[in-house]
């Protein structure tokens, strides 16, 4: 017998929509996030719930719409699909995104460096994803180790997740920069191939004596300050140019399988009363 939605923290079969809680994986921004097993359909899904605290808030329950609008209006096998979003019976959004088995990069990175070969295509695949989306005028925001899922048994060997602070380039806040999710990725490449943070000094041959110059070069390019850094679609090319010339292979090669996107159309994406519409190629899908 399934339980009704109470209270912020939901116990185990608790259903939310059509989906049953088995268990929490974890907070975000705005919501908790819970493993849960659709009533009919043999899936699990990531259903995330807005935070219930401080009770409803308009301006975190249209961020969180917002984030599920964002991440519908990407086709990308590395971005997780979103199943259904719903309002409790408290008017708190709650979306039913795709679970995505696999181990945060955050698992394997730290004092100890990994293989170059795994460093190098793990830029390129998460390029290859910053590239679908920044085309699309979305900026992530969030990158990071723990956003980075090594997904071997998907189509694509890596999974970007934690989508709660992704912006569209028409936002009102000036500072979005696709090329500040570029400089991310290369402070995470950094770390994974010293097994320290990063510093003002680059990846030196002092620091990392095993990787090659070029690898060198375009990671100190990644970290480089505003337009000098390179584009994410410039990274992707140049990772896989480094993969393919320099014949790195990663350790375990089935859990890093290149895919290609063929280019869509910018999604434009803008609220309409109370809810949202995401405009596709002159279509429009209004999510409520």
């Amino acid at each position: 017998m399934s339980r009704t939605v109470t209270r912020d923290r939901f116990p185990r079969e608790t259903r939310i929509g059509d989906y049953i809680v088995e268990r929490e994986l974890r907070s975000e921004g705005t919501g908790l996030v819970y493993l849960a097993k659709h009533v009919v359909l043999p899936r699990l899904a990531a259903v995330k719930v807005m935070h219930g605290e401080q009770g409803y808030l308009k301006e975190m329950a249209v961020h969180m719409l917002r984030e599920a609008c964002l991440v519908d209006a990407l086709s990308h096998p590395g971005i997780p699909r979103v199943y259904e979003c719903g309002v409790l019976p408290d008017r708190r959004p709650w979306t039913a995104f795709e679970y995505v088995e696999g181990e945060g990069l955050d698992r394997s990175i730290g004092e100890t460096p990994l293989p170059v070969a795994d460093v190098v295509v793990m830029m390129r695949d998460v390029a290859d994803i910053l590239d679908h989306i920044h085309q699309r005028g979305i900026v992530h925001r969030n990158i990071s180790s723990s956003s980075i899922v090594r997904t071997p048994q998907r189509r694509f060997a890596v999974t970007l997740v934690q989508w709660g602070e992704a912006h569209t380039l028409d936002t009102s806040e000036s500072d979005v920069d696709p090329k500040d999710d570029v400089h991310e990725l290369g402070r995470i490449a950094f770390r994974a191939l010293t097994g320290s943070a990063a510093t003002t000094g680059g990846l030196s041959t002092e620091r990392y004596p095993g990787a090659p110059g070029d690898v060198a070069t375009l990671i100190d390019q990644m970290m480089a300050v505003g337009h000098a850094r390179p584009t994410s679609a410039e990274v992707r090319e140049r990772a896989k140019w480094l993969a393919d010339t320099l014949e790195l292979v990663p350790i375990d090669p089935g859990r890093w399988t290149p895919q290609h996107i063929a280019p869509e159309s910018i999604p434009d994406i803008e609220e309409v009363g109370a809810g949202f519409s995401i405009r596709i190629s002159g279509r429009t899908r209004t999510r409520g």
